[in-house]
């Protein structure tokens, strides 16, 4: 037939679905005597005036038609909203909460136990960083050929037991390793989780998503905080420590969710009646035809989403993605932007303790800015969705960011309960999110899936990567004023907003040059990755 159908999301052992003949000649369409679709398929991806939506998809080998209402879309989306999106937020959640609890773990007893001191804590921290990074692409390449449904939840359930065996730090040397090790287990999650996501979901729909899958992450500082609280009054309990408590109650908990992970992520939407992989059969959330609706209503707003679990990407690609001028602005605002604010992650507790507030209370008071920027970010995030306008919204966040850090500077810490400070450095964290819409952006500016899974990678290792410096600039010598912290916050806040804003002014340049070529009939409408709701077509999001 003409039209080009993109790849199955899955190859099921169920046989071909045959539509009803009627339906085919509802929507306009002629059936050979083979069974296959005549070439008036050409419209396959159009609305027809019967009120039904139409796609050609391939499963079991042979190509199909699936005609669906508007209604029927909505529902199955639904369906992997409250199904399948909880459990990459569930996982990303613990993910971020067993990174960021060394917040918790250094307002105890910790040093004096370990007998470390605060700068060869920030190494470690610093370590986990490296090790995320140093295994982020090659995780991210046997992800694409082993499947997402087996390898996320192995990697959730490994770097739980490595969490757990953190309580058996006793110097820095244990740290160290602990650290890396930790890190390694979780490269690649991230990146593999996003660009899993993105195959579930159509363009229109990813903003928002995204920054539900970041909105638990982005919350987690707050429940760490609550956790942190938590485990330091069971001091002594069991003849442990109460920073041990907060490594085996993370821990646990993470390996339970990866558990759960690898019980109920499916390997596809036709593939959601097999539980771990395929081993216990099961009712399925998605019905065969449900099934059909999901993958094809994906195909008709994206074809070049392939429909395959697994994918090989190439070192050409990598190079390419690389040698693309238009990723390094977003991993410029990721190395400025992230870092601008990421020491206070792991010092926050530290800081707002030397206000005069005890260890409990310090973590008790973190809690509320997550909260507040996790429900900022959710609200950009159907900004973004309604308006298309992603440079906007960041640019939003970073003026934001950066009022905070200058309050920040300006009020010096004391041991006085300075609510003053604390009021500020309440207001800098709780900048709405942002990062889950630059990740966004940076997808759907991708022209093909292995640019988008090669970017994602990159992306999320340079945001580890940052992770490296930005914990350092709060050193033990610059304590309690941190005029040297704010200055260096201060400066990568300040680059993050230039590029940001060059970023939007280049995008738009691009797609003013792409329009008047399309105008003089020299351009091809299929490099436009964006329609706008008038249905003009333009090169970039911006």
């Amino acid at each position: 037939m003409a039209s080009k159908v993109a790849e199955s999301l899955a190859r099921v052992a169920a046989g071909p679905i045959v539509p009803a003949d009627d339906v085919y000649e509802k929507a306009g369409l002629a059936i050979s005597a083979s069974g296959t679709l005549s070439e008036n398929a050409e419209r396959d991806s159009e609305q027809y005036p019967d009120g039904l939506l139409h796609q050609v998809i391939e499963r079991n080998g042979k190509e199909i038609l699936v005609s669906w209402n508007e209604e029927e879309e909505a529902k199955v989306v639904r369906k992997a909203d409250f199904l399948f999106l909880p459990l990459f937020t569930l996982m990303f959640t613990w993910m971020a909460i067993d990174r960021t609890n060394v917040s918790g773990v250094l307002t105890s007893t910790f040093l004096k136990d370990t007998g470390m001191t605060r700068d060869q804590a920030n190494t470690g921290v610093s370590l986990l960083w490296f090790g995320i990074v140093l295994l982020e692409i090659p995780s991210n390449m046997v992800l694409h050929r082993v499947g997402a449904h087996y390898w996320i939840p192995l990697q959730v359930i490994a770097w739980g037991f490595i969490e757990v065996l953190q309580m058996f730090v006793k110097n820095s040397g244990g740290w160290y390793a602990a650290r890396l090790f930790l890190g390694m287990a979780e490269s690649g999650f991230i990146p593999g989780c996003l660009y899993t996501l993105s195959r579930w979901y159509t363009q229109d729909e990813l903003a928002k998503r995204t920054t539900l899958f970041f909105f638990g992450p982005s919350l987690s500082a707050a429940f760490g905080s609550l956790i942190s609280a938590g485990s330091l009054r069971l001091e002594g309990h069991g003849g442990l420590k109460g920073w041990q408590w907060i490594f085996i109650i993370c821990g646990v908990s993470t390996i339970t969710t990866g558990v759960l992970a690898l019980a109920f992520i499916p390997k596809s939407p036709h593939d959601t009646d097999r539980l771990f992989g395929g081993i216990f059969p099961t009712r399925p959330w998605l019905s065969s035809r449900e099934a059909d609706i999901f993958v094809a209503r994906i195909i008709r707003k994206d074809p070049k989403k392939g429909q395959a679990a697994t994918m090989k990407i190439r070192i050409s690609d990598i190079i390419e993605v690389l040698s693309d001028g238009k990723t390094w602005p977003y991993l410029l605002a990721c190395l400025s932007g992230l870092q601008s604010v990421n020491g206070l992650s792991t010092w926050g507790a530290t800081i707002i303790k030397s206000l005069g507030f005890t260890s409990i209370r310090a973590n008790l008071l973190s809690a509320p800015p997550p909260i507040i920027a996790s429900l900022g970010g959710l609200a950009l995030s159907v900004y973004v969705d309604r308006c298309k306008r992603f440079g906007y919204a960041i640019m939003f966040t970073a003026v934001w960011t950066m009022a905070g850090l200058i309050a920040l500077f300006h009020l010096p810490v004391t041991e006085k309960g300075s609510w003053s400070f604390y009021a500020a450095l309440v207001i800098t964290n709780a900048a709405p999110s942002w990062q889950p819409l630059n990740v966004t952006w940076l997808s759907l500016n991708s022209k093909s899936p292995q640019h988008r899974a090669i970017a994602y990678a990159v992306y999320i290792g340079c945001s580890n990567l940052g992770g490296t410096y930005g914990n350092q600039v709060f050193r033990g010598s610059d304590a309690p004023l941190y005029r040297n912290a704010w200055i260096a916050c201060l400066s990568l806040g300040a680059v993050w907003l230039a590029v940001v804003i060059l970023q939007v002014l280049g995008f738009k340049i691009a797609n003013g040059k792409h329009a008047k070529r399309k105008a003089e009939g020299h351009e091809d409408e299929q490099e436009s990755l964006y329609i706008d709701g008038k249905g003009r077509r333009h090169l970039y999001y911006w």
